[in-house]
């Protein structure tokens, strides 16, 4: 058994002809620094071209079937058309490759996702006794000059077919119809496009989020997430070894077997390992438990591992920012 890294690129030729051809790349997961990773394409997963906002930003993998879904970001970035309400679940697009996809239903139905980027993992429903494993995703706007605010916002998609798609918000004031309609962020002012869920110790705060985009003015971070209340917490700030900045959309996925690790994913394929969040993710509720900053937060470090060679990834002509880590 090893573990592999999976992504998926934007439309390889951007030709609306042809529809969407998305590639999925494998890739072996280094255990220490490196170099270059070389990948490996799974297959190219094809969408009409009538899917406005095709590109399958969110990765994740079920703890119980061991496969792979990714789902869509929720709007085209500097888009002036109103929010696309469609919503793409992408399953089973990791090794054997065998696309499905399925369009969960919005409860209620006026619901529209928040934001432009997106992340995407499986958990446990906490609102449910049975606690069913559930797809959250994570939608969120990183910059004011997209037209709404910034902010995020948490969603989960029941796994069956086509299964429903619901907004996660229990604290404080009620929903509200902007919020459900995708106008305003459950989060204000913390924007994230990446998340990973413990399912090895499993529990309603046992999940982080990304943001290693400075275009929101505020840096690096990590954020607890409640599943249950889809609340995010203070930030927790990361940091490289030398104290540089990542600066790129990203992806972030815990493995799902052995002794756990935390990586970080950039959309030009490089791989980080991210240490010193551990107390944070350990601590009650939202809370960032002994680990603090300069300014009393929680900070974590981002070691890179190497770089996967994906075709236009460093000319930034083909983003890949979903990510996800399977045991195979």
């Amino acid at each position: 058994m090893a573990l592999y890294g999976y992504t998926i690129g934007e439309d390889r030729d951007s030709s609306a002809s042809n529809g969407k051809q998305l590639d999925v790349y494998r890739f072996l997961i280094p255990s220490a620094p490196g170099g270059s990773i070389t990948p490996t394409r799974v297959g190219t997963v094809n969408l009409a071209s009538t899917a406005a906002t095709a590109d399958l930003e969110g990765l994740g993998t079920n703890p119980t079937t061991g496969r792979v879904s990714a789902v869509n970001e929720a709007r085209v970035t500097g888009s002036t058309t109103p929010i696309d309400p469609a919503v793409l679940r992408v399953n089973n697009v990791d090794q054997p490759f065998a696309p499905a996809t399925a369009s969960p239903t919005r409860t209620p139905s006026d619901l529209r996702r928040f934001g432009f980027d997106s992340g995407a993992d499986f958990g446990r429903d906490f609102s449910v006794g049975s606690q069913p494993v559930v797809l959250y995703n994570i939608s969120g706007n990183e910059a004011s000059s997209n037209g709404v605010p910034v902010g995020s916002s948490l969603y989960k998609i029941t796994t069956a077919n086509p299964g429903n798609i619901s907004l996660v918000d229990g604290f404080g004031a009620p929903t509200t119809a902007p919020q459900r309609q995708g106008t305003q962020p459950t989060n204000p002012g913390k924007f994230a496009d990446g998340l990973a869920i413990d399912n090895l110790n499993p529990g309603r705060t046992r999940a982080l989020a990304s943001d290693f985009s400075t275009d929101d003015g505020d840096g690096n971070q990590l954020y607890k997430v409640d599943l249950l209340t889809g609340e995010l917490s203070a930030p927790i700030t990361l940091r490289t070894p030398s104290g540089q900045p990542l600066n790129s959309d990203s992806g972030l996925s815990f493995t799902n077997s052995g002794s756990q690790r935390l990586l970080g994913w950039l959309e030009t394929g490089a791989v980080y390992e991210i240490t010193g969040y551990q107390d944070e993710l350990a601590a009650s509720g939202l809370g960032l438990g002994s680990a603090t900053g300069t300014n009393g937060a929680g900070f974590a470090t981002a070691t890179l591992l190497g770089t996967v060679t994906l075709p236009n990834a460093v000319s930034g002509a083909v983003d890949y920012e979903g990510f996800t880590i399977v045991n195979e």
